[in-house]
């Protein structure tokens, strides 16, 4: 993976100060609950997208799975992106691309 820019690395800190202020106010066992599986899934799996958790969470949970990947990747490491996308299945996204991560956690960490 390339190195981000200067303004990419800034955008980046704003995204992520942005969705961890959404995350902050929302109620935290979702949050806990759309974490966990995500790491479940992961575990199992070896490599997960939005895809593979949306249809395992009710409609009301499907905004937190975005910044749940993005806490469990950058703030925990449990994940890592691969580089991969494929194609999103959720008809609001009309299509684009979804990240592909990959577990990157030894069981102690996940614990």
């Amino acid at each position: 993976m390339r190195r981000l820019t200067e303004p990419e690395q800034e955008a980046a800190a704003v995204r992520d100060t942005t969705l961890e202020s959404l995350l902050a106010s929302t109620w935290p066992w979702n949050v806990d609950r759309v974490k966990d599986v995500i790491c479940a899934v992961a575990r199992e799996q070896g490599e997960v997208s939005a895809n593979d958790i949306r249809l395992l969470l009710e409609d009301r949970l499907h905004w937190l799975i975005g910044p749940a990947f993005n806490s469990l990747t950058h703030q925990r490491g449990l994940l890592a992106n691969t580089g991969r996308r494929v194609p999103s299945t959720s008809a609001a996204t009309k299509g684009h691309g979804v990240s592909v991560y990959r577990w990157a956690a030894s069981t102690d960490e996940a614990a």
